[in-house]
């Protein structure tokens, strides 16, 4: 994105001034954090976002600013450090929900890159020495050959084929499998690039920039939630965390009073048991890293529920390289799609394109037929013809592929769940090195159901330095970076909740998806009562300071400094909003749902679209509403019962 010499002034004031540096410690500008965050803007597909941020950068110049701030007739690079801290902090506390958007998004792109970006000529992030952090595992040494040779493109191309799969994560990759397997001409299209164990040395920034949706920077409309979804062959299962929950029972009951009745019955507790054993789930692979052990001890102190993850992985590492899994899994360990199902697939002939955009659905005489599609790299146009197309783009794009084809069931788009999740932080004596060992090993339900079957489960990641400081609280250049400096003490509890209440995915007018979302006061009352359980955890464990990732520090230390009591009352305070405390989303679901009546639902039991014949949703965003569980396997199961019901149509 080109920045006017005035803009680049300001983006570089705003850059400086959340990581000024002092003492040794480089500013971000001297890091190159201002280029980088032009290059992030150029991963926002939409136009109006980036013109709205250039015309916010020339305000931010301007001496208007300045006034309305309090800073008198100044712009803001006119001032020192500590004038444009409190404009920042001004703008972080602001009642302008589209200022607290602001803030965030540039707070979330500079650090991100701060802590991120290489330093010179490829070597290590000076800062990475002063948080002791060894920055990127490496690549592996003898990295498993490829087992997917995609279909390459040179020119405009006319494929023929019986199914059409757009997307090859959880939902795409299992269906195109049993479409296939059941002898079927199969195409599979997939908006991501292709990379296996030798591409993941466990670097965050190209972990980040190859491997998730707009390079990990994409979030809801208000900045109020980010959403990490895996946009590469094999999606989100090559990036997440593996673990491998069944569809709890009383969702299964809960999704089938929506108008599927399957879900209550065998035919898909045989889905998720065929999905378990091609993903070789188990629990064999559960070594407790040192932040585990800690939230171990904190449970068992308070008799609270504790279990060992069910996890699809095989001949994991369990130490120092685990902890890197969610920028792609070195070893081979973790049961992809790549490894499982599009392996399978493409070994029985099916076609796979990446870097290609699925840019609508063809339907006529009221039936899908083909998918138009532009392939990035070479700029070709591909028409793929097929009797039947699979939707499977995840929760956020299938819905903006469904209404870019047409389709006009006001379903969709609607009842965006997200299982929000927040992250409490205890620092202890002991050094924990949060970023090393095994992703999740162990979980608690003791808060699993608050009201019915809605709660939240808590549980824990590692924590690398770019993910920590999205949901660090930022109160002044020096204490950001002196709350850094703490994160090889500090284990991060992550309070995922089971959203009753629902967003929704619009689309502008070039067909790209918006999201919207914002908790509801049932569900930010369940997240209360999550935050507040994982003090006491923290606290149970022995730790010296806890604090939360509101936007402002809000913090105690047991024993010697406020009370659990006094930090939930500067919770409150703070606020639960968009802005005010720092939200996650890995888990995006029912954007296309399936129910029993077009009234209440985009597919009907099948995950046929209501609109069109033969194109059917196999992914996430078939959920009738939030899983409750981390929705992998729910995923698989859905595209496997769904692909199945496609399969037994087209091959009569």
């Amino acid at each position: 994105m080109q920045l006017t010499p005035r803009q680049m002034r300001a983006l570089v004031a705003i850059c400086d001034t959340f990581a000024a540096g002092d003492k040794g410690v480089p500013s971000a500008s001297e890091l190159g954090v201002p280029e980088g965050v032009t290059r992030l803007l150029d991963r926002i597909p939409r136009d109006s976002e980036r013109r709205q941020l250039a015309a916010l950068l020339s305000f931010w110049d301007s001496a208007l600013l300045g006034l309305l701030c309090g800073e008198g007739f100044n712009s803001f690079t006119e001032m020192p450090l500590n004038a444009r801290e409190r404009v920042l902090e001004s703008w972080r506390d602001s009642r302008i929900p589209q200022r607290r958007a602001a803030y965030h998004a540039l707070r979330k792109a500079t650090l991100l890159l701060y802590y991120a970006l290489p330093g010179p000529r490829g070597g290590s992030n000076p800062l990475w020495k002063h948080l002791h952090y060894p920055g990127p595992a490496g690549a592996p040494a003898n990295p498993a050959p490829r087992a997917i040779q995609p279909l390459r493109i040179e020119r405009d191309t006319e494929l023929d084929c019986d199914v059409c799969v757009v997307g090859s994560g959880a939902g795409g990759g299992t269906a195109a499998a049993v479409l296939t397997a059941a002898g079927l001409d199969v195409v599979v299209l997939e908006v991501g690039g292709y990379y296996d164990d030798a591409d993941f040395d466990g670097g965050e920034l190209a972990g980040l920039g190859r491997l998730y949706m707009q390079g990990g920077t994409s979030a809801t409309a208000d900045q109020g939630v980010i959403l990490l979804a895996g946009e590469c062959l094999g999606g989100g299962t090559v990036v997440n965390y593996c673990t491998s929950f069944r569809t709890p029972q009383d969702v299964r009951e809960e999704w089938a009073a929506h108008g599927v009745p399957q879900f209550a019955g065998e035919v898909y507790t045989r889905s998720l048991d065929a999905v378990c054993e091609r993903l070789r789930v188990n629990t064999d692979h559960n070594h407790a890293a040192k932040r585990e052990q800690v939230m171990r001890r904190g449970l068992e102190k308070l008799g609270w529920h504790m279990d060992r993850m069910p996890r699809n992985v095989v001949g994991c590492e369990q130490g120092i390289r685990c902890g890197y899994c969610g920028y792609g899994c070195a070893v081979g360990a973790k049961q992809s799609t790549v490894k499982t199902w599009l392996a399978d697939a493409h070994a029985r002939g099916t076609r796979i394109i990446v870097d290609i955009f699925a840019e609508r659905v063809r339907v006529e005489n009221g039936a899908a037929c083909g998918v138009e599609a532009l392939h990035r790299p070479s700029g070709s146009r591909v028409q793929v013809r097929a009797k039947a197309v699979v939707a499977a783009c995840g929760s956020i794009h299938t819905p903006a592929l469904l209404r870019r084809s047409g389709l006009g069931n006001p379903n969709i788009g609607r009842h965006l769940h997200l299982h929000p999740v927040t992250a409490m932080w205890g620092e202890f004596d002991e050094e924990i090195r949060p970023w090393e060992g095994t992703l999740q090993a162990f979980y608690s339900d003791h808060f699993r159901n608050l009201t019915g079957s809605y709660g939240l489960k808590i549980e824990t990641t590692a924590e690398h330095p770019s993910l920590a400081a999205a949901f660090f609280p930022w109160f002044g250049s020096w204490n950001n970076y002196a709350l850094t400096l703490r994160l090889k003490n500090l284990v991060g509890l992550g309070v995922l909740l089971r959203d009753r209440d629902s967003g929704r995915v619009d689309t502008d007018r070039r067909g790209h998806p918006v999201a919207h979302y914002a908790l509801s006061e049932f569900d930010r009352n369940h997240m209360r009562i999550g935050v507040r359980g994982a003090a006491q955890i923290l606290e149970a464990a022995g730790a010296k300071s806890i604090f939360s990732s509101h936007a402002r520090y809000v913090s105690y230390e047991p024993g010697r400094r406020g009370s659990l009591e006094q930090f939930c009352r500067a919770a409150d305070s703070c606020g639960w909003g968009a802005g005010q405390c720092g939200y996650a989303s890995f888990h995006i679901m029912g954007t296309a749902r399936m129910g029993g009546a077009a009234k209440s639902s985009a597919c009907n039991p099948e995950g046929q679209t209501w609109d069109a014949r033969n194109l059917y949703v196999c992914d996430a965003a078939a959920f009738p509403c939030a899983s409750g569980v981390n929705p992998m396997i729910s995923i698989e199961a859905i595209a496997y019962m769904n692909a199945s019901a496609l399969a037994s149509r087209l091959v009569r």
